[in-house]
């Protein structure tokens, strides 16, 4: 006869159950924190996973079913256990918000025991053991939570040693780019932050938590990997789960395709959509092992996803969440498609969402930030509803975002893809520039004087795409090919380098410049990174239709919102007209828009 044990306990806690949520519901930090040891993966079947951890003298092997949850509210776990003194244990853990402020954190376990062993070990491991345990977990991630300053490194102490202290000191001295500020930072994060804070440290998650420019704390970790202090790393994130599918050191390993273990699926690479650039210390300044795990599954593997609840046939399940202005994605299991929700200050309290027969609607629903939900399981089979945000996280530094800065073509320059394998870019803006009357300049002050002329004017638009997060592609002859991740940053630096052309007066020398944007593919083109498709071409043919002096945007360009309003601000009266072009190659004519700059 089989024993089952329920504990459960309590704690009034200072933060709100959203500040205290993403350490709470980090499983992987908590069971490190409680004194779990490391487990290990074993397999995936059905979306159950097989575990394994090792205890002394003994194997512990289990099937945990994946875990149900809502933000910032709840989740919970069940497990099932193959070997060892157990055989069965469910948690549920809840944060209520508590009048006028803070959190009741209520922690539930249910654990069957397989044998003798278990009766003992139960009331002895969880009973007491873990009761400490949480309990002192739970008030450090309060501290953390109530104080900004602290929330990124979640175990405080000096995790340098003397070596890799002095090591750091030294090689930062030896850098010749990067803030100063970062610098400091990235020193005190290594001493203070646990091994888990450090497996994959993403900068603009960081810069965030630091207050500093994201641009500054991404381009100082380009610089200190170039130096040695930290190594980059290329991470396939799935489309589906959005957990790492592979994880490179070198650009060259990335492949054009890759395949999910969790979701088992195989997905397209897309640059800037689901490879993200993260870094870790150098062995040399701290030893780091990203391959240790403490859990294997929690909502903080799937951040996007804001609820995964279990609803049994013909049964229903109410409850209350946290949204953020957007749009959502709402699916269940057995339903082919999914809802389409757009949260919004205005959007109804309350909403019911049917599993049936009938499927979905294709109607945009609006819904509001607060929303009491009831989701209704009209279908004979259990249903699993999930809620994810349709856009990425914008704390996620992609490759797309990297590889069009300069600093990174500069340092890195030997970091391309394989030779014939392509990636997909889904977004990127392309411009194309080219010189008026060179041949007439050349001609005229002769070719020493000419040349210099035009080698300051390459230096001028270099600087001016490095400026605007940018980077160039290649030159070709008197021609620039530059890449952008936003349109506005390509016409500010193009409107830049007009302004420092007339400051420095380098007749009769004008610029033509084209600027489109859309999709392309990335390849590895005479050892370097460069584009390649229909964007391409249509932006390299845009200067051919200015006569010098002259921007010509596609209308995609043009009908940027930021676009838009740098224009409004800065373009001089009746200065911008719109035209239709014809390219050749392309059936119909473009619509395309002509800025005197």
């Amino acid at each position: 006869m089989t024993n089952q044990y329920h504990y459960t306990w309590e704690w009034d806690l200072n933060a709100s159950p959203e500040a205290l949520w993403n350490l709470v519901s980090d499983t992987n930090r908590f069971n490190r924190d409680t004194g779990l040891p490391p487990m290990q993966l074993l397999g995936i079947q059905n979306r159950v996973k097989r575990v394994k951890f090792k205890l002394p003298l003994i194997n512990i092997i289990w099937d945990e079913e994946p875990f149900e949850w809502t933000y910032p509210y709840r989740f919970g776990i069940l497990r099932r256990y193959q070997t060892g003194p157990l055989l069965e244990m469910r948690v549920d853990c809840r944060l209520e918000r508590r009048d006028p402020s803070g959190t009741h954190l209520v922690y539930e376990v249910w654990a069957t025991a397989r044998n003798i062993l278990g009766d003992i070990a139960i009331p002895l491991g969880i009973g007491i053991f873990s009761a400490k345990q949480f309990g002192a977990a739970f008030k450090s991630y309060d501290r953390l939570a109530s104080n900004p300053d602290m929330r990124l490194a979640a175990a405080p102490g000096r995790n340098l040693n003397s070596n890799g202290s002095l090591r750091y000191r030294s090689l930062k001295e030896r850098l010749k780019g990067g803030d100063r500020q970062t610098l400091e930072r990235l020193y005190e994060y290594f001493q203070q932050a646990d091994d888990l804070s450090i497996q994959r440290m993403r900068p603009y998650a960081l810069a965030d938590g630091w207050n500093l420019p994201r641009r500054a704390v991404l381009e100082t970790f380009l610089h200190a990997t170039r130096e040695g202090i930290l190594d980059m790393y290329w991470d396939l994130l799935c489309p589906e789960c959005r957990g790492v599918a592979e994880d490179h050191k070198r650009l060259g390993d990335v492949r054009g395709q890759s395949h999910c273990d969790t979701c088992q699926i195989n997905f397209d690479v897309n640059f800037d959509h689901n490879v993200e650039v993260i870094f870790r210390p150098n062995s040399s300044i701290r030893q780091v092992d990203a391959s240790v795990e403490f859990c294997v599954g929690s909502p903080q593997r799937q951040p996007h996803i804001v609820f995964s609840l279990v609803v049994p046939p013909r049964e229903e399940l109410p409850f209350k969440t946290i949204l953020s202005e957007g749009r959502y994605r709402l699916s269940a299991s057995s339903l082919e498609g999914s809802q389409v929700l757009t949260a919004a200050s205005t959007g109804p309290a309350q909403m019911d969402f049917h599993a049936d027969a009938v499927g979905w609607t294709s109607d945009f629903l609006s819904i509001g930030l607060t929303p009491t939900i009831r989701l209704l399981n009209d279908t004979d089979f259990t249903q699993n509803f999930q809620l994810e945000r349709v856009t990425w996280s914008d704390q996620a530094a992609t490759a797309a975002d990297v590889t069009t800065l300069q600093v990174f073509r500069d340092l890195f320059s030997s970091e391309v893809l394989r030779v014939g394998e392509e990636v997909s870019v889904g977004s990127m803006t392309l411009m194309f520039t080219d010189l008026r009357n060179s041949t007439k300049m050349y001609r005229e002050i002769g070719d020493a004087t000419a040349f210099g002329k035009v080698r300051e004017h390459f230096d001028i638009v270099e600087q001016a795409v490095a400026n605007e997060e940018g980077a160039i592609v290649k030159t070709m002859g008197d021609a620039v090919m530059a890449a952008f991740r936003k349109p506005v940053s390509a016409v500010r630096a193009i409107w830049n380098v007009q302004r420092e052309l007339s400051a420095r007066g380098i007749p009769p020398l004008t610029i033509k410049v084209g600027v489109h944007h859309g999709p392309c593919i990335v390849v590895n083109l005479n050892d370097r990174l460069d584009y390649f498709g229909s964007t391409v071409n249509i932006a390299a043919r845009l200067p051919h239709f200015s006569a010098g002096g002259e921007l010509i945007l596609s209308g995609d360009i043009r009908n940027d919102p930021e676009v838009i309003e740098f224009l409004e601000k800065n373009a001089m009266p009746n200065s911008v007209s719109r035209f239709n072009g014809e390219i050749r190659g392309y059936d119909a004519a473009m619509e395309m828009w002509r800025v005197k700059i």
